[in-house]
């Protein structure tokens, strides 16, 4: 039984088929696939290591922003002030 568009809506877009995904706005098809195509790069990734992106100032104020070199995930930490 096919969804109905608010219910696709409701529905947290790595649960969504490519049919699902068709009936959204151009904007929203954009996002999901998006969104699909970057869990599919953390899944396969062969090991989570983060690269730095910071600035030395934020590290010492406890944010450190930093992505895996291989799939680009966020590996941000931000330990507060």
């Amino acid at each position: 039984m096919m969804r109905t568009l608010e219910e696709i809506r409701r529905t947290p877009v790595l649960q969504l088929t490519d049919e699902e995904i068709a009936l959204l706005d151009p904007e929203s098809q954009e996002w999901a696939r998006r969104c699909k195509a970057q869990h599919a790069r953390e899944v396969a990734c062969p090991g989570h290591e983060p690269e730095a992106t910071g600035t030395r100032e934020m590290a010492r104020r406890g944010y450190h922003p930093a992505r895996c070199k291989h799939c680009g995930k966020d590996m941000t930490i931000d330990s507060g002030d």
